[in-house]
């Protein structure tokens, strides 16, 4: 059975693969997803183990890791948003999560320690398995139907396409 600390190394593992194979497979939408989060990790370790005390926590709320889980979900959000694939809005909401959790911790006095954690960590797991079956999914539709958009297109709004508008009353 894997301890905690070695969970975390296994987990680490697999979003380092999931890079690779994204960046080799993946287009764009996936290589920027599968950055963005191989990306978290590599901010946190080096914060983790640059940090000496606890110096940069606000009632509870760790500022570095808010402001790792902020970025993420900007960036996450945009994939989200614009990508012509439909996995990222599962990692997204997932971002949302981990996101909320830090203010869930700063607007409770008391809170349990292990719900915040789920709140932020298992998140993560979550995004993990939707990004695997993600790229798995686009690289199934690739083969079976060549290159496809990437990104969503969106149409010009009515009055540039020569819509006719409503007569005056």
């Amino acid at each position: 059975m894997l301890t905690w600390g070695a969970r975390a190394y296994v987990q680490y593992g697999l979003y380092l693969i999931l890079f690779l194979l994204a960046w080799r497979r993946g287009d764009a939408p996936e290589r920027v997803l599968a950055g963005i989060m191989l990306g978290m990790v590599v901010v946190d370790r080096i914060y983790h183990l640059g940090r000496g005390t606890d110096l940069l926590v606000y009632h509870g709320v760790d500022v570095v890791h808010l402001a790792i889980d902020t970025s993420s979900l900007l960036g996450i959000g945009y994939v989200a948003l614009h990508a012509n694939r439909f996995y990222p809005l599962w990692i997204g909401g997932a971002q949302i999560i981990a996101f909320s959790s830090h203010f869930y911790r700063l607007g409770l006095v008391e809170i349990q320690t292990t719900a915040y954690q789920v709140m932020s960590i298992i998140p993560s797991y979550v995004q993990l398995l939707a990004m695997a079956l993600g790229l798995a999914c686009h690289m199934r539709r690739q083969k079976r139907r060549g290159n496809y958009p990437s990104w969503r297109r969106y149409s010009a709004p009515s009055s540039a396409r020569g819509a006719r508008s409503l007569p005056a009353v």
